[in-house]
């Protein structure tokens, strides 16, 4: 009587062909060897057939996804086989499996004078099958239980009454909608000036709350949640820093209103004219001290001012900013446009 080993590659069969893979290979002979590989995931779907065939498990860790640790380890084995590592000796080897790269191994395999038995589904490369001394097509073992199904009467389903929900809850959902339609209204500054004046402010309260030191991301993140910034973007498309600078902080020029006269009173003797008080003016806010505005003073072209206002507000720290001045600037004027920039931010 021959021996027989059985390998089985658990990520490319499933185990619900385990029953005619051992039917099969205990018609060829007595089974001496049982093993299957594969990582944690494809061997938890065979714990059935495991533990009702007693079969060797053999886990496999992939460092990525598409690594095929699993059939080396299958080749590995049968190498072992095939030098006499296992007793006693298996004469067949049965692969279950239906990937083509096991071909190079069945041919060495059968060189060796060990009979190989392929088993796949009937998706199996040609080549894999005349590899193997024989091949058997694993059939699916649904057929049987699909035409007990179709044999058994249809059962209706049964009816479901539509719930109505008592006007009670409606009322309550209605109120309840309405109060976060109300919460999610936003108010938008009316004049461009005021909603410039308002990111502004915005920004130089952020800057001024960490020192000065705020990733940019951060700082994006809380001017999405900004009304004003948002209506903006829309228009414009500014970056942050943009607001920081004298021609975008001016407020636009807009259509004074018009000043209604004020009706004569109808006397016999004209009132003396008065003329009208001034209207108090808004004192000028001061303000901050512009990067760009500063680099130009100290300076710098106005393209690398630019340039160095694109960097702040790409990198993510004070540490990033510096190196990335030094590969643009060098070593100089980096530290001499950082100390610029810090004396902007309040720092010095």
């Amino acid at each position: 009587m021959s021996n027989v080993a059985i390998l089985i590659d658990a990520e490319n069969v499933l185990p619900i062909f385990a029953d005619q893979i051992f039917t099969h290979a205990a018609s060829l002979g007595a089974v001496v060897h049982k093993e299957i590989y594969g990582a944690a995931a494809a061997l938890n779907a065979w714990v059935e057939p495991v533990l009702k065939y007693a079969i060797r498990p053999s886990l496999t860790i992939r460092p990525s996804k598409y690594k095929n640790t699993s059939d080396i380890a299958l080749v590995i084995g049968a190498m072992d086989l095939l030098a006499g590592k296992a007793e006693p000796a298996p004469d067949i080897v049965v692969i279950a499996s239906s990937d083509s790269d096991f071909s190079a191994l069945s041919v060495r395999l059968r060189t060796g004078g060990v009979d190989v038995v392929g088993m796949g589904t009937d998706k199996s490369n040609e080549l894999w099958r005349t590899a193997c001394t024989s091949f058997v097509v694993l059939q699916q073992p649904s057929a049987r239980a699909a035409q007990s199904r179709k044999a058994e009467p249809a059962r209706p389903a049964p009816e479901r009454k539509p719930e109505k929900a008592p006007e009670k809850n409606a009322e309550k959902n209605a109120e309840k909608n309405a109060e976060k339609a109300s919460e999610k209204a936003v108010k938008i500054t009316p004049t461009h000036s005021g909603r410039i004046a308002n990111i502004r402010a915005f920004i130089l309260n952020q800057l001024a709350a960490r020192e000065g030191r705020m990733p940019s991301h951060a700082l994006f993140s809380l001017l999405n949640d900004l009304p004003d910034y948002r209506y903006d973007q829309q228009r414009s498309k500014r970056k942050p820093l943009d607001y920081l600078s004298p021609e975008t902080a001016e407020p636009a020029r807009e259509a004074p209103e018009a000043v209604q006269e004020a009706p004569q009173p109808q006397q016999a003797e004209p009132a003396p004219a008065q003329e009208p008080e001034p209207a108090p003016q808004p004192e000028p806010q001061p303000l901050e001290p512009d990067p760009i505005v500063l680099l130009i003073r100290a300076g710098a072209p106005e393209d690398a001012a630019r340039k160095i206002a694109d960097i702040c507000t790409e990198s993510t720290d004070r540490r990033a900013v510096y190196n990335k001045l030094r590969k643009v600037f060098g070593t100089a004027d980096a530290r001499k446009y950082l100390q610029i920039l810090k004396e902007a931010a309040g720092e010095a």
